[in-house]
Formats: structure tokens, C-alpha cells, sequence
């Protein structure tokens, strides 16, 4: 049953901010994940807008001029030469270099910009080799463990591990809450080696990174997904809500461009 809608104290006044979501076309197959996304963001108060980057190279920095936050959003492997694996490894997946590309031009048009980004998932693995980070190109093989960090292709809804949330941090503030809570998870690749840009905010219980954010920059990166089981989930609503509200409060005191 979708939850009640925040209420109208809870809202902030003033147009709903515009929040770029990155997209691939030719992943399209997965539409539901797609549409609880777009669905999870405009019930938390925000106006979504698709960008596809995974089929043509895009004018991102002309896309982005106005628009008050960016999603990078969850699907296929980084092409592993961005963080120097071997292009022929088997456990690697399908990629998308026309998506990486056009999605790391984003990240740096939003960072030049000051512009709230939150990463998921694929997202968050991108982002940290684009600043110089590696990633474990499969979990099961190169980061053993007794948590399952993947699990059945479609299930993006149910709990799957705990992990613990750093006092202070971005994602601390946005909960309300430190210390240790349940997610989902769908990934066999992670952050090996965190860019020196970033700090790390969360970590499963076998050590894995599980979020990171720059310390003076509204970059937040997370390996979970609340834009998937938002319905159900307090905890992925207050994320949604706390980076909507963040890209509201960015865009209410930047001045506009004549």
C-alpha cells in the first residue's frame, strides 16, 4: 500500500525542485524499476526529468542548466578499464561506454555547478572511479563474504543486510538517525578503493563501503536502492526526502542567470 503523502508542514514552500535522472534506454526492459524510481521521487516532492545516456553522446552541460539536483541511477557495470580491470574479465557484465560517458560528464557539470547529486548503486561505482577510485569487479570473487550483496535479479525490495551509518554524515542527517539500518541490495561490483575526494559514511558488517559523500560538495553516494522500495520503507523515503529538500535549499539561495 503506498504510505500517506507528507504533509503539507512537512513540505517546503515554493515549486517542486527539477531533478535529472540519469536513464538507459536500451535497459529499458526493467521498466517497472524505472517507474518506482520516477514514481518515488514526485510522491517525495520532486519533479523527475529522464535523460537517456545510454544510446547517443549528449549536450549535458546545456541539459543541465536548469534543473536543481541529479540522480545517477542503478544498472550495468562500469567498463572496466576505468579503474584498471581487465576489459576480458568474465565475471564482468554487460556495459555501456556511451553511458559512463555521458554520465560522468553529468557528475561534472553538477559538481562545477554545486549542483545535489545523489549516486546509486552503479551510480556511486562510477562517480569513484571518476575521481581516481577502484572497484572490486566481483564481490563473490574479490571480496568474499557471508552477506549476500546480490540477490535474485528482480527482487530490489526486500532486506537483504544491515549496515552502519557514520555519525555527522549527509546520509545520518537525512535519516535522522545514526548507528545501524536494513537495505535492500543488488550489486556484485563495490568500491575497493575510495577516491581521496570522498569520504565513506556507511559500511556493511564484511567492511564494504556502502555510502560515501564530499565534504564540500552536495554529492552523496549510496550502494542501496530507496528509490526502489520507497513504499514500503521508511528509512529509503526519509533519503529521497532529505536529497529533495537539499536540492530545494540549494536552489532557493543560488540566484538565477539572467
Amino acid at each position: 500500500m503506498t504510505p500517506s503523502p507528507p504533509t503539507e508542514a512537512g513540505r517546503r514552500a515554493g515549486p517542486k525542485p527539477i531533478i535529472a535522472v540519469t536513464i538507459s534506454s536500451p535497459e529499458l526492459p526493467k521498466l517497472v524499476h524505472w517507474r518506482r524510481m520516477f514514481e518515488g521521487l514526485y510522491y517525495c516532492g520532486a519533479i523527475p526529468l529522464a535523460i537517456d545516456c545510454g544510446t547517443a553522446a549528449l549536450p549535458i552541460s546545456r541539459l543541465l542548466e536548469h534543473v536543481d539536483g541529479l540522480l545517477l541511477s542503478g544498472g550495468v557495470d562500469v567498463e572496466p578499464t576505468r579503474y584498471g580491470a581487465d576489459r576480458n574479465d568474465p565475471s564482468i557484465g554487460p556495459v555501456n561506454a556511451t553511458r559512463d560517458s555521458n554520465e560522468i560528464a553529468a557528475f561534472e557539470s553538477a559538481w562545477r555547478r554545486q549542483i545535489p547529486t545523489l549516486a546509486i548503486c552503479r551510480g556511486a561505482q562510477l562517480v569513484n572511479t571518476a575521481r581516481g577510485g577502484s572497484l572490486y569487479a566481483d564481490l563473490p570473487r574479490d571480496h568474499p563474504s557471508e552477506i549476500a550483496h546480490r540477490r535474485t535479479e528482480d527482487d530490489l525490495v526486500s532486506i537483504a543486510h544491515d549496515i552502519g551509518v557514520e555519525a555527522g554524515s549527509r546520509i545520518a542527517k537525512w535519516l535522522d538517525r545514526e548507528g545501524r539500518i536494513a537495505v535492500n541490495s543488488q550489486h556484485h561490483q563495490g568500491i575497493r578503493v575510495l577516491a581521496s575526494a570522498f569520504v565513506a559514511t556507511a559500511y556493511a558488517d564484511d567492511g564494504l563501503i556502502e555510502a560515501y559523500e564530499a565534504v564540500h560538495q552536495p554529492l552523496t553516494a549510496i550502494q542501496w536502492h530507496p528509490e526502489i522500495d520507497w513504499e514500503n520503507n521508511e528509512m529509503s523515503r526519509r533519503i529521497l526526502r532529505g536529497f529533495i529538500d537539499s536540492c530545494t535549499s540549494v536552489r532557493d539561495r543560488t540566484p538565477e542567470t539572467p
